[in-house]
């Protein structure tokens, strides 16, 4: 193994640890990350994250910049929805020559964009496949690599021990065969976790399993349902912004992807629960989960009481994903003038909804906060236009530049009546 390569991480979670475990002591003299948790609100998870560091004795970096600094060699391996923005983070800091593994699982068009950012910055970008769980091969685990530095990543990783393989094509080929492939394995987690929820709950789910394993024998159905709930319950969230990507990935094939986004709903559904899977077998599982979905519901939606404002949560971040990466894509000025020279064609780059491209095209700066917007992100829109953060908040508000200047400096608007809607039934 190579110990004198300089590497990095973008993302320091499940994946990243797995590698540097196998690793062990031959492993890299130098290895840094970055994870987006150490940006977080809370302190316990900031926390966490730097103990991650330590844990694996890795050094932590504020910026991705600072852990890209001196590295040859970059392994992205975040989460589906945030994989181009660490793409572009990466593309802002990256060196001359430094391999940058794509190991997201992404749909080939987003990997498209994610290496046209990466190669421009003077990086070779490599397009990764993950092809079976970190554990518990570790770095072991199989992975396809494509793209025209695939077989300079595929050396490199030689050097590290790791079980890759070369993928014939270009940049998407890769992730096309993870892709499609997910379609078939996210996609039978969820079937099975609503045939087994169903069948605890009509007190049939033996018999149902049983019946399975006489039609497809040797399957373990019992012991495959424990373990693809665990995978949910722990992974879901992650598996469901997979799936996205798997469905934009079929519908860009000509097919519907109605399968792949039914599955993003029960991966999603149950990952939200944020559940610690219990010890025992599939029943123990299955039956925290049920208790999970049948609780109250929790007073998350309290803050949606908040007049004029839209609460950039968990449920919205997924809703504007697409429009927020456009507006993203305005960082550079490449993609600026190709959005100024025909802006409804460049808005077809991105999936979005109609509703959500007439927003942009009208400049509708509040409807693209309901529609999933973020504030800090629908400003890379308005900054392109020429207007200042003060420009954008007055026509948020209704009021002019100088207007809403000056209501700041008064002490902003009275909170009689901007507390709550319920205040209006008030009068």
């Amino acid at each position: 193994m190579s110990r004198n390569l300089h590497l990095a991480f973008i993302g320091f979670g499940e994946a990243a640890m797995a590698f540097v475990q196998g690793w062990g002591a031959s492993r890299p003299l130098h290895i840094a990350a970055y994870d987006i948790k150490t940006d977080d609100a809370d302190s316990a998870v900031r926390e966490a994250k730097w103990g991650d560091y330590e844990h694996w004795q890795v050094a932590g970096g504020d910026t991705p910049g600072a852990a890209l600094r001196g590295a040859k060699l970059v392994f992205s391996v975040v989460t589906a929805d945030q994989a181009e923005i660490a793409a572009q983070s990466a593309a802002a800091e990256i060196e001359p020559g430094t391999i940058f593994l794509d190991c997201n699982s992404c749909a080939p068009e987003t990997k498209r964009r994610s290496a046209a950012m990466i190669d421009a910055a003077g990086g070779c970008y490599v397009d990764v496949a993950v092809m079976a769980p970190v554990r518990p091969a570790l770095h072991r685990a199989p992975l396809l690599v494509g793209g025209p530095h695939g077989a300079a990543a595929l050396a490199v990783l030689g050097q590290l021990g790791m079980n890759a393989t070369l993928a014939a094509g270009a940049v998407g080929a890769a992730s096309s065969i993870k892709m499609i492939r997910s379609v078939m394995i996210k996609g039978l987690e969820a079937l099975v976790a609503e045939c087994v929820l169903a069948g605890r709950r009509a007190g049939v789910d033996a018999a149902v399993l049983d019946s399975l394993e006489a039609t497809f024998p040797g399957f373990d159905w019992k012991e495959r349902a424990g373990y693809m709930l665990e995978r949910m319950t722990t992974h879901g969230v992650r598996r469901a912004a997979e799936m996205r990507e798997a469905a934009l990935c079929v519908e860009a094939l000509g097919l519907s992807g109605d399968m792949a986004r039914a599955t993003v709903e029960w991966q999603q559904r149950i990952g939200d629960l944020r559940l610690q899977a219990p010890a025992g077998d599939y029943r123990a599982r299955a039956d925290a989960v049920l208790a999970a979905l049948a609780a109250p519901a929790a007073v998350a939606a309290d803050y949606h009481d908040i007049p004029g404002t839209y609460v950039f949560d968990a449920e919205q971040s997924r809703l504007g994903y697409h429009l927020n990466m456009f507006c993203m894509s305005l960082n550079h000025e490449a993609n600026r003038q190709a959005f100024r020279a025909d802006e409804a064609a460049y808005l077809e780059r991105y999936p979005m909804t109609d509703a959500q491209k007439a927003a942009v095209l009208d400049r509708q700066w509040n409807e693209m906060l309901r529609l999933g917007g973020n504030i800090y992100y629908t400003a890379k829109l308005a900054a392109t236009d020429g207007l200042t953060f003060q420009d954008l908040a007055g026509l948020m508000t209704g009021v002019g530049r100088e207007e809403y200047r000056r209501m700041m400096l008064d002490g902003g608007r009275p909170i009689d009546g901007n507390r709550s809607k319920s205040e209006w039934q008030r009068g």
